[in-house]
């Protein structure tokens, strides 16, 4: 069997008329307003879905309102994901790939370059109370996925250690210590002990230091520090008195009286 080769196949077409030509280029410039709006729409939703968690429980979200919210339909929704749980998964990975842009652009070495120990100790504790009062029902979402026997809780897991290390890294830059795995070890610690907390004021309703106490970042921070055998700082001790924590009010109960 003969065989045409490529370039003679090529060279042998006729010219494309103008009519083709015309045609051709709309279609290409149709390609990249199409997928612009098709990003558009991948960001409506998700920042749909951020809306109603804040509002609810992801159980008792439906798709019809996420797609609502977006200002697209169910049918749109359908196309980009074959499922509630799949949009879960599409959340936690956009918001992964924003924290790690963060700390890329915000969160850098130059960054705290004129920052003590201490100093950077607090700023990233503070940095890490911001992602969890920002991303608290995203982490109460996962959270109640888990208990289903799901696995949505292992991305936001690993989201908290990629956080962790860039932490440490950052602080063992201010350390003068001669064994570093030993301190190293000590940030671990530490940092576990404060995202237990944080995790635990997201999922129960905490009478002491909640997510949104004012004063939750210092005594975490302290918890750090001691973790890491520092002496603490006078300068880094908040005005509020130490000896008393902020305790939440309890909720008042409300009574209802049937009508006769």
């Amino acid at each position: 069997m003969s065989t045409i080769p490529l370039i003679a196949s090529v060279t042998s077409r006729k010219p494309a008329s103008k009519m083709e030509k015309k045609t051709t280029e709309a279609v290409i410039k149709a390609f990249p307003a199409k997928q612009h709006r098709s990003e558009q729409t991948h960001e409506k939703l998700l920042q749909s879905g951020l809306d109603l968690l804040r509002d609810g429980v992801f159980d008792d979200i439906s798709i019809a309102q996420i797609a609502a919210r977006a200002g697209c339909s169910v049918g749109s929704f359908y196309l980009r994901f074959r499922n509630k749980e799949a949009f879960f998964k599409f959340l936690i990975e956009s918001i992964s790939e924003t924290l790690q842009a963060d700390l890329q652009a915000n969160l850098t070495p130059e960054s705290i370059k004129g920052l003590t120990l201490a100093q950077t100790v607090r700023h990233c504790v503070d940095h890490y109370v911001e992602i969890n009062r920002q991303y608290e029902s995203i982490v109460r979402a996962a959270v109640q996925y888990s208990i289903n026997d799901s696995d949505d809780w292992q991305p936001v897991r690993d989201n908290g250690l990629k956080l962790h290390d860039h932490y440490i890294d950052l602080i063992l830059s201010k350390l003068r210590k001669a064994n570093q795995e030993e301190a190293r070890q000590q940030l671990v610690v530490g940092l576990q002990i404060i995202s237990g907390h944080l995790v635990n004021s997201i999922t129960h309703p905490v009478n002491r230091l909640p997510l949104h106490d004012p004063n939750l970042t210092y005594w975490l921070f302290e918890v750090v520090m001691h973790c890491m055998k520092v002496k603490l700082p006078t300068q880094a001790i908040p005005q509020q008195k130490k000896t008393r924590l902020r305790i939440a009010p309890p909720k008042k109960k409300v009574t209802t009286q049937r009508s006769k």
